[in-house]
């Protein structure tokens, strides 16, 4: 058993992890498509030996035959206080092998002057990933700028033209996704997460090449994470074993990396510090020497899926020949996976295109994979008794991660009764949904959210008093329930616990109007949000949904101050939680504010929200 060298830490580790598995040698051609093995992962020259007769499998799923596909992103590359990315991340990823998406911000590059750290981490072979010109959220009126522009930007910078896009704050609009593809990209990451959890229906995109720009992915931390139930370190791994478990892709955001035991508000949105990152790499690393995990970058896999479906191969004699008449055959160019047979169980075979080798591995009795680019002509095969690169068959993966019972064991504050300031909304209008929320007190540090998108959230001057700010939440005709929601801590859904046993209710300042065609006319519907009765779509305990504790409170024109005892409020009406008698106070999580969808307009204003 020969394992390969790429995995030694002696060796460059430029190859098989990060695009499609090691070379026998150099890498036929040169440019930069074909550029997926490093010479000094070369093994010995073959002494041939017959296999037999060559028989035509299949064209892999997944470079290898590997079972699932797995994509890592940082995002914010250029930025201020993420060079973390660079300096600790990419050296990283070279010493396991591994090659990532890297996602700068175009004018922060250019704004900051490190077009050099881009430059050189292309160089090594990771991915640059268009992450926008400014970091705004992209509109259909900003989007020339900050789609189109950025890519010519990056394009005049960078060697390989950008072909895959990430959405700042993970906000996109159908009317974006068309400008993303109108651009150039080929892919892009904003699937829609709502619905999906670390369970039945975890974020893994298909192996079919479908939705190429609404890539799903999970982001860490845990508390953005899909997996909230799972400790941080677990949340990694159990999204790779979903995609080995459902025969999919996994895309994972992350950010800025930094050293064990920094200062997490210096390093910007979310960091992981080095040592677990280092571990996720090792297991990745793992999983490939097994074959049952493949890790690229996004364009790779999404040109992968495209050329799997399209082009067509078969075995004669001792050759490979490719059918790529189909126009995406030629559109997606790139190495794939043929699984080719033997009659004779030899120690390797190697493959020939255009006078260089290809990449080959063994995977088991007369298995092999040949993988090569259709594109560019037949592939000859030849047995050879000496070994070469191939599985570990004997390799065992860490321990597929177990859940916890309950969020609140991985994350839970306990308030001690004051100050119960959650939010008087007395900062700028931009800072609405800074983390953390410098208006709560106690230990609680959430932000708000609201549902859906295209209702309108806004910091407004027209708060319970003279220069006095406010919430603003609006809408016209959107046919649907809507919520705007306060966490207690971080975002809604964080997978978090806030204990206010020390606290008897909640208390806010509103005033506004709802019209609505049923009784819910002139009210809005306050829930009380804890993990019991959050589902894990949404990072708590319930599997299943039902409805949370909540009072029915009217809106008026005037200002009106609502005080709700814990105990007053009335218990859930539908769904998993009807049996539900008392408020876990131990384990809250948001307070929101309903609006039916029988609503054909509303305007609310919300102040001065506590506990008391």
């Amino acid at each position: 058993m020969v394992r390969s060298p790429c995995f030694a830490p002696a060796f460059a580790l430029a190859c098989a992890l990060s695009t499609l598995g090691c070379s026998g040698g150099t890498p036929s051609g040169g440019d930069d498509d074909d550029d997926i093995g490093p010479a000094d992962a070369a093994i010995a020259a073959c002494e041939p030996t017959s296999a037999g007769a060559f028989a035509y499998e299949k064209i892999a799923t997944w470079a290898d035959d590997a079972r699932g596909a797995y994509s890592m992103i940082h995002d914010d590359m250029c930025g201020g206080q993420y060079t973390g990315i660079q300096d600790l991340a990419v050296p990283a990823l070279d010493e396991a092998g591994v090659k990532a998406g890297l996602a700068p911000i175009a004018g922060q590059c250019q704004d900051n002057q490190v077009w050099n750290v881009v430059v050189d981490s292309e160089a090594r072979g990771h991915e640059i990933v268009s992450h926008s010109y400014t970091h705004v959220n992209v509109t259909a009126e900003n989007a020339n700028h900050e789609v189109a522009d950025a890519k010519s930007m990056f394009d005049s910078n960078i060697a390989n033209p950008i072909s895959f896009y990430v959405y700042p704050y993970d906000y996109f609009t159908p009317q974006t996704i068309a400008a993303v593809g109108a651009a150039g990209h080929i892919g892009s990451r904003a699937g829609l997460r709502d619905d999906n959890d670390g369970f039945d229906n975890p974020p893994i995109n298909g192996a079919e090449p479908v939705k190429d720009l609404e890539a799903e992915f999970d982001v860490w931390p845990r508390s953005y994470s899909k997996y909230a139930l799972f400790f941080p370190e677990d949340v990694l791994t159990v999204h790779a074993y979903n995609a080995i478990e459902r025969g999919g892709w996994a895309l994972r955001e992350f950010h800025s990396v930094m050293p064990d035991g920094a200062d997490p508000s210096q390093h910007g949105f979310g960091p992981i510090e080095v040592t677990p990152y280092k571990r996720h790499l090792a297991f990745l690393r793992d999983a490939w020497d097994k074959g049952v995990l493949w890790t690229a970058p996004p364009s790779t896999v999404v040109r992968y899926r495209r050329a799997r479906t399209a082009c067509k191969a078969s075995v004669s004699g001792d050759a490979i020949t490719f059918d790529t008449t189909s126009p995406d055959c030629v559109k997606y160019a790139t190495p794939v996976s043929v699984i080719v047979t033997t009659t004779n169980d030899v120690p390797r075979v190697d493959g020939t295109q255009l006078g260089g080798p290809v990449l080959s591995r063994k995977l088991g009795p007369r298995r092999f994979s040949i993988t090569a680019d259709p594109t560019k002509g037949a592939v000859s095969l030849t047995g050879c008794a000496n070994p070469g690169f191939e599985i570990d068959p004997t390799r065992e993966l860490a321990t597929r991660p177990m859940p916890a019972s309950s969020v609140c064991e991985i994350e839970t504050v306990a308030g001690t009764g004051s100050p119960g300031t959650m939010d008087n909304l007395e900062r700028a209008p931009e800072q609405l949904q800074v983390l953390p929320n410098p208006s709560q007190a106690d230990g609680r540090n959430g932000s708000w959210s609201w549902y859906p998108q295209a209702a309108s959230v806004e910091i407004t001057n027209e708060g319970a008093g003279a220069g006095n700010r406010a919430l603003r939440y609006r809408g016209t005709g959107l046919a649907a329930w809507t919520g705007v929601t306060l966490a207690f801590l971080g975002g809604n859904g964080a997978g978090t616990c806030y204990d206010a046993a020390r606290y008897t209710g909640i208390r806010f300042r509103i005033r506004g109007n709802v019209a609505a065609t049923d009784e819910l006319n002139g009210k809005v519907i306050v829930s009380l949000v804890t993990a019991e009765t959050q589902s894990r779509d949404f990072g708590g305990d319930l599997a299943g949904t039902g409805g949370h504790f909540n009072k029915v409170v009217p809106v008026t024109a005037g200002w009106t101050t609502v005080s709700i005892p814990f105990a007053d409020l009335n218990r859930p009406t539908w769904g998993a939680t009807t049996s539900l008698t008392a408020v876990a106070k131990g384990k809250l999580q948001a307070i929101d504010w309903g609006v039916t969808n029988m609503a054909s307009s509303f305007d609310i204003y919300l102040d001065d929200v506590e506990l008391y």
